[in-house]
């Protein structure tokens, strides 16, 4: 069962996307903040991660970027999704592998999330 790590500051849609994934055979953790991210990520090793990029605490663009260089994470795919107006270019320099805006439809992020997950 793939593992999937989402994060968002957001805890209504944290619990729509868990049943949503969940009820799809999905193995799913969240996050309601950036702080703990690399360790959560240390702990469950996820298959592939959603990420908010305003998530109050922490950017998600950043802690993106961050787990990238880390050897050990840097080949977990990221998708990275806002509400807000987001440069192609920072999503670039945070690495992630796909952007997707928000509001979205769940069967847009079920096709990133296939596209995506190797296991």
């Amino acid at each position: 069962m793939p593992k999937i790590l989402v994060v968002d500051n957001d805890k209504d849609l944290l619990e729509m996307m868990e049943m949503s994934l969940s009820r799809l055979g999905y193995d799913i953790t969240t996050l309601a903040k950036g702080s703990g991210f690399l360790s959560i990520i240390e702990s469950i090793r996820p298959d592939i991660i959603l990420l908010d990029i305003f998530l109050g605490d922490a950017d998600g663009r950043n802690l993106c970027y961050q787990m990238k260089l880390h050897p050990a994470y840097q080949n977990i795919p990221v998708i990275l999704y806002s509400a807000g107006h987001i440069s192609f270019s920072t999503i670039q320099k945070s690495k992630a592998d796909e952007f997707i805006v928000k509001p979205f439809e769940i069967d847009q992020l079920l096709g990133k999330i296939k596209e995506l997950l190797v296991i």
